[in-house]
């Protein structure tokens, strides 16, 4: 993957400078995937109902239910193994796509299919994505407990649930309302938000 950043200067019009590329959560940060996009390509297309999309990692307001989601299928084309390798160790994180038009989607891969190239020189996958618009990945504080604005640790808890680490839906995909701020912590809860710190961290620590 090249070391290129998706925004040169946040003032300018993204729409402008990227069409077609597709980017990868590679811990903290998107990175180019070091790869062409081929023939078929099927631009983002929306999908008529998705219950949640489950982004591996993902910022956790990226589960909310109420979030329109698109499709998008294309070819990428791999010129050497290092790349091709590079992006399998990634294939599970965030993407980041722009369009033929330059819009910009963040999703994540909904199904993957090698294809049948040149053994050894060249490697070819057919990649589905789920994706959802980036104006409204870039809400801040997309989902909002109803119960702490006002409460002192309002943008500590909010913080905390756009980094993934807090929950705010259920093993039902029903979104959890309720922050209950002033409440004690159960045994469960913190072993459960231990374990997100950690993979976090881990995602850091790949960088």
């Amino acid at each position: 993957m090249s070391r290129q950043k998706p925004y040169v200067n946040p003032l300018d019009d993204d729409k402008h400078k990227y069409k077609k590329r597709l980017f990868v959560d590679v811990g903290m940060k998107f990175e180019e995937v070091n790869a062409r996009i081929v023939e078929p390509y099927t631009p983002p297309s929306p999908v008529p109902k998705v219950a949640k999309i489950d982004i591996l990692e993902g910022p956790s307001h990226l589960h909310h239910s109420g979030i329109s989601a698109y499709k998008s299928t294309f070819g990428l084309l791999f010129l050497d193994r290092r790349s091709y390798v590079e992006y399998m160790s990634y294939i599970g994180g965030a993407h980041k796509f722009y369009d033929e038009r330059g819009q910009i989607y963040i999703g994540t891969v909904d199904d993957v299919k090698p294809r049948a190239v040149e053994a050894n020189t060249r490697y070819l996958l057919d990649v589905t994505l789920i994706l959802i618009k980036k104006d409204q990945y870039d809400k801040k504080d997309f989902f909002q407990f109803q119960d702490i604005q006002g409460h002192w640790a309002e943008d500590q808890i909010s913080e905390m649930a756009n980094l993934g680490i807090l929950s705010v839906t259920t093993v039902d995909g029903e979104p959890v309302l309720y922050f209950r701020p002033n409440d004690y912590t159960t045994r469960a809860e913190f072993v459960a938000m231990l374990n997100r710190t950690r993979r976090l961290l881990e995602k850091v620590l790949r960088e």
